[in-house]
């Protein structure tokens, strides 16, 4: 299943939430100083497991909290990452690739590579974990909304029952909390 077009909201709703406080020298004039959001990434995710690049496909990745916790580390390297080199951009022709492309142009693009790697994840399961997780949240939203009467096809049930077990927890990682 291509879910790769449904994850341009998460990666780009991630991004903005998850961007790294300002290193650099901040402007004497409060008013034009952006307050930075900062995720809270507990240290277990500096040790996520890697899987082999060739590792199931997107329809049977499982979600867990680990992978979570890497992704959203990883989305504040991409951040700085993009803010250092602004012609960098993960989310870049992503409704227009499928799952091994996506995970191939991360891996070829060195900086992005670097900025995933520091999270302790593979670019694999990195892209994996983005793609599922919008997949599934949006998925369980539309039928608890009324607009699709069932999970679709190709979305992982075992998903589902995560996303539902720690909505709350996924929720407030994504305010930034």
């Amino acid at each position: 299943m291509k879910l790769l077009p449904l994850s341009v909201a998460l990666v780009l709703a991630l991004a903005a939430c998850s961007k790294p406080a300002d290193t650099t020298t901040a402007p004497t004039d409060a008013a034009t100083a952006a307050p930075a959001a900062s995720v809270a990434v507990p240290e277990a995710a500096a040790t996520v497991a890697q899987a082999p690049a060739d590792a199931g496909s997107i329809d049977t990745f499982d979600l867990t909290m680990d992978n979570i916790h890497g992704m959203m580390k990883a989305q504040v390297a991409l951040a700085a990452a993009t803010k250092a080199d602004p012609t960098l951009d993960p989310a870049m022709n992503i409704s227009e690739e499928n799952d091994a492309q996506y995970v191939a142009r991360l891996e070829s693009t060195p900086a992005l590579k670097a900025a995933i790697e520091t999270s302790g994840m593979s670019v694999h399961d990195y892209a994996y974990t983005a793609q599922s997780l919008v997949a599934t949240m949006m998925a369980v939203g539309a039928v608890e909304a009324g607009q699709l009467k069932e999970i679709p096809e190709g979305v992982n049930p075992r998903n589902v029952d995560f996303v539902k077990a720690h909505r709350a927890e996924l929720e407030k990682m994504m305010q930034g909390g």
